[in-house]
């Protein structure tokens, strides 16, 4: 059995599109054990990932912060993992990554790395396309050791048992019935010039109202609840707020619920695809590479959407979707 540790300890939606990467080293190694770590808040999101056997968390913005924090981080893990890896995968270059994985005796670490981390610890290295999207440049790591292209796999998630059923009990709360048709908005992202305007979103709620949808407002962070109090401050109040209110792997079972989703680009869109619910994926940053990077694969059920965006434009996506 070969042991490989994967190394992403950035946001929810760049650990989603490791997975394909965690797929690929287990059709190559099939009696593989694979360890993922990953930043604290984004546990849910590595631990349910198809691929994945355990997790560690990195908790980089708390008691693993600087670099004091590494070094308490490997007094935890250390023990446990002395020369146990055979190979480690580290995402974007991260030079801490590339620290923690040769303090843990990795055999060979795989990077795309050129700083001096590369060169004091002889890291192998593979070049990331500049038009390349990230899922398929983040599998690709592996052609390091199989020689060959990774293959391009739709990345898959599958929530807990436990989390199902705290949606189920939620909806029951929420005199949520298995008649209505939901449609989950994410409207937030980490960056403001990503977001949809609320005079967009308080059209497209009364749209989606006026067909008989219900929709579902998903969000998390004190962006997304000034974005509620931004469309109570409109008039517009006929959707149901789950802003905090589920953990990734509970917000998974809630987006399972719905038909369809419409969600601007941040992790949400992500967990979407790997779902394989229908998608309106909204990109306003309407930059060709950005696109190339971030935007879904075809082979994910969606609609992009770039650039000024209308509600209109949004309603007949999701109309193309429903059918």
């Amino acid at each position: 059995m070969k042991k490989f540790l994967v190394i992403n300890t950035s946001y929810f939606g760049d650990v989603l599109l490791t997975d394909s990467l965690c797929q690929n080293i287990k059709i190559e190694y099939p009696d593989s054990w694979v360890i993922f770590m990953v930043n604290k808040p984004f546990y849910e999101a590595a631990k349910y990932m198809e691929g994945v056997d355990e997790v560690l968390c990195y908790d980089k913005w708390g008691k693993h912060k600087g670099v004091l924090g590494i070094f308490k981080f490997l007094k935890e893990y250390r023990k446990n993992y002395k020369n146990e890896i055979d190979v480690a995968l580290v995402l974007y270059g991260n030079e801490r990554g590339i620290f923690i994985a040769k303090a843990f005796g990795a055999n060979t670490i795989i990077s795309d790395n050129r700083g001096i981390l590369h060169y004091l610890f002889s890291t192998k290295t593979v070049e990331r396309n500049s038009l390349g999207s990230v899922q398929r440049e983040n599998a690709n790591l592996l052609k390091c050791l199989t020689k060959k292209d990774a293959l391009d796999l739709p990345i898959k998630y599958t929530p807990h048992l436990e989390a199902v059923t705290y949606v189920q009990n939620l909806f029951h709360q929420l005199n949520i019935t298995r008649d209505d048709e939901l449609i989950g908005l994410c409207a937030t992202s980490k960056k403001i010039e990503k977001d949809m305007p609320v005079s967009t979103a308080v059209k497209v709620i009364a749209d989606l109202n006026k067909a008989g949808k219900k929709v579902i407002l998903l969000g998390a962070g004190s962006r997304a609840a000034e974005y509620v109090a931004q469309l109570h401050a409109h008039g517009c109040s006929m959707f149901l707020d789950l802003t905090d209110k589920t953990s990734i792997a509970q917000l998974a079972g809630v987006i399972q619920k719905c038909s369809a989703v419409i969600s601007v680009d941040t992790g949400t869109l992500h967990l979407t695809c790997a779902l394989g619910v229908p998608l309106v994926a909204l990109f306003y940053i309407n930059d060709r590479k950005h696109l190339e990077k971030w935007a879904p694969a075809e082979y994910y059920p969606h609609v992009l959407l770039t650039g000024d965006i209308t509600a209109k434009d949004i309603r007949v996506g999701l109309q193309t979707l429903l059918v």
